[in-house]
């Protein structure tokens, strides 16, 4: 015999499978991040004590989806996050936390910055960009959200320089301009 909870955990389940998929892309361009620059300060007293990791990126892919209406939302390609910065005071760092990129006009997209291979040194870390789309089409809202990250090192894809008072500046090489970065959708609302 069923009680209460046995037949609502089943009609539950019985929701939940016959629920439509969620389609997910698997044919989407990478991002560009276009232009990354990194700025740590000397650390002398009186000096600007704020380190910054800047980064512009774009998403060259035309979103398409289907409203609850059934109509479809096509959103251009081409959508650029522009001053997407970390700011971190001296003696601490820039992970944990999420960063607003200047807002966009079909949504937002934040960035994070992560341990590269052995912590974090703002010479070898991983940046993670996360884009949602979020907008009312035709009176409805329709949200989509992405997140690619890739390595940043100096060396690899880093160049730049150390001044003798201990200001330090790097940038995306020539050669891996725009870098990459894979993304997935991570939902689809």
């Amino acid at each position: 015999m069923f009680t209460k909870a046995t037949l609502l955990s089943c009609l539950a389940a019985a929701t939940l499978s016959s629920a439509a998929p969620t389609t997910k892309r698997d044919d989407l361009q990478p991002w560009e991040i276009n232009s990354l620059g990194v700025f740590t300060p000397s650390g002398r007293p009186g000096s600007y004590p704020w380190s910054t990791i800047t980064a512009n990126i774009t998403d060259p892919n035309e979103i398409t989806g289907t409203l609850e209406s059934g109509d479809t939302v096509t959103i251009p390609g081409g959508n650029t996050a522009a001053n997407c910065q970390a700011k971190w005071y001296s003696g601490t760092t820039p992970t944990g936390r999420v960063w607003p990129c200047d807002p966009t006009e079909d949504g937002y997209w934040i960035v994070e910055i992560m341990d590269g291979d052995d912590g974090f040194s703002s010479t070898n870390f991983d940046i993670k960009f996360t884009r949602v789309i979020d907008g009312i089409y035709s009176g409805q809202r329709f949200t989509k959200t992405f997140e690619g990250s890739t390595h940043m090192a100096v060396g690899d894809n880093l160049q730049g320089t150390c001044g003798g008072s201990g200001v330090c500046s790097w940038g995306l090489k020539e050669e891996n301009r725009p870098a990459p970065v894979t993304q997935t959708e991570v939902s689809d609302e």
